[in-house]
């Protein structure tokens, strides 16, 4: 039996704050973004952090800073890093505060934003476990927010908007560009990146509540409002305003916007034992779907995908336009042992 590659559990709020958002002011002329880290480290992986956050950099041009804290931890052995954000509420029925910024928001090749529902119609829209109900509301990484438009959240709630951590009991390779031995340090903190920028999912947060048997309501992700189950993908835009958004773990979902669809995972206890906000483990899916992939094998290193670009254009982010090719959408089941063969050993 192959032994199972180490993941990354990632996001948990370092903090979570209620705000009342008026409306989002529209983005000055599009510059680029900056991301800048707080925290010590060894100069290698201070290089390695840079060129992490210039993969992001070069195809963002929000003109907002991220600052991230950093720093090294002893976790699980099966875990490589993990992310915290600074993650903010619109409070109760708030969904259309941040309806509106994502229109404003949207390029010319996101015009299926303009298809998302009211909230009226999203309040019957998502599925959720039992005992869990949707209070309306939408919770977002600070950076999220600022992307979307609104301004001031420093201030407010201070510079950081999240914090890294790599697990030092791995081996790190700090340099990639000879080749991979051991853990590609690169990859995992450009990983670390793309869910401090928003990449996450109320699925993770209901998983760990059923398994306390916590009840209540809930908020919900941007990243969500574009989840719908393997049965009811919506193939228009109409499809994709009347379409039950799919957030019960362990139901299989994908990322979808009415022509790109990419598989994700479904809960850490209650579905594959990856969290959902994360894309399906190319191990089972038989496609690397990009970055924000849950695990990596030794000795390999990965980028930023088109995948991951066009989810976090779609949840508020000015993204360069990237192709999509064929082969990232769904699955290819046929290739799944062969793929996860090649990927464990190296």
């Amino acid at each position: 039996m192959q032994p199972q590659r180490p993941r990354w559990p990632c996001r948990r709020p370092v903090a979570a704050a209620l705000l009342a958002l008026a409306a989002a002011a529209q983005a000055p002329a599009a510059t680029a973004l900056t991301i800048a880290f707080n925290g010590s480290a060894p100069a290698p992986a201070l290089a390695a952090l840079g060129r992490a956050a210039a993969e992001w950099t070069a195809r963002i041009a929000d003109p907002v800073t991220v600052t991230i804290d950093i720093g090294y931890g002893t976790f699980a052995t099966n875990i490589i890093g993990q992310a915290s954000s600074i993650e903010l509420s619109t409070r109760k029925n708030g969904y259309g505060i941040v309806r509106d910024a994502l229109l404003a928001d949207a390029d010319a090749d996101d015009e299926i934003v303009a298809a998302l529902p009211s909230l009226s119609q999203l309040i019957n829209e998502v599925h959720l476990s039992n005992g869990i109900t949707f209070n309306g509301g939408i919770v977002a990484t600070k950076a999220n927010f600022k992307a979307l438009g609104f301004t001031g959240l420093d201030a407010q709630f201070g510079v950081s908007d999240g914090a890294i951590q790599f697990n030092q009991v791995f081996s790190f390779d700090f340099d990639r560009s000879n080749g991979v031995s051991g853990t590609d340090f690169q990859t995992v903190a450009t990983h670390e990146i793309g869910h401090i920028l928003g990449f996450d999912s109320i699925v993770d947060s209901i998983d760990a509540a059923l398994a306390q048997g916590a009840q209540g309501s809930t908020e919900i992700y941007p990243l969500d409002l574009f989840r719908f189950g393997l049965t009811a993908i919506p193939q228009t835009a109409a499809g994709f305003t009347a379409a039950t958004r799919e957030l019960t773990p362990g139901v299989e979902a994908v990322f979808g916007d009415s022509v790109n669809n990419f598989r994700m995972s479904t809960g850490v206890t209650h579905g594959d034992r990856q969290q959902a906000s994360h894309f399906k483990d190319d191990q089972a899916l038989g496609v690397h779907l990009g970055i924000m992939n849950p695990t990596l094998a030794q000795n390999v290193a990965f980028g930023i995908s088109p995948a991951d670009l066009r989810v976090l254009d779609l949840i508020g982010w000015d993204v360069t336009p990237v192709p999509l090719p064929p082969a990232l959408l769904l699955f290819a089941p046929a290739l799944a042992l062969l793929v996860g063969h090649r990927r464990r050993c190296g």
